[in-house]
């Protein structure tokens, strides 16, 4: 298991996604303590993910109608929301 600072998985994105890719998990951290976990998924995974917890497809809803009223935001804007 690696840990990576926020701002680590911003400069290093693809190198980290390699890894997850691998079946490495990673732990990434603001500040030192632990904020999201980046772990491997099939196709399989995201099916039974949805399937056992339905509020995720409430969730997608709600950020697909949110995108089509206001519009997304810039890779820049993420970057600043990832770095807060």
């Amino acid at each position: 298991m690696k840990f990576v600072s926020v701002r680590e998985l911003r400069l290093q994105t693809p190198d980290v996604l390699k890894r997850v890719a691998r079946g490495e998990k990673v732990i990434v951290t603001k500040r030192g303590k632990p904020q999201a976990a980046l772990v491997k998924l099939t196709e399989d995974d995201i099916d039974d993910l949805v399937l056992t917890q339905p509020h995720f497809i409430e969730e997608i809803d709600a950020a697909k109608q949110e995108y089509e009223e206001e519009g997304g935001v810039s890779l820049q804007q993420a970057k600043e929301l990832l770095t807060d």
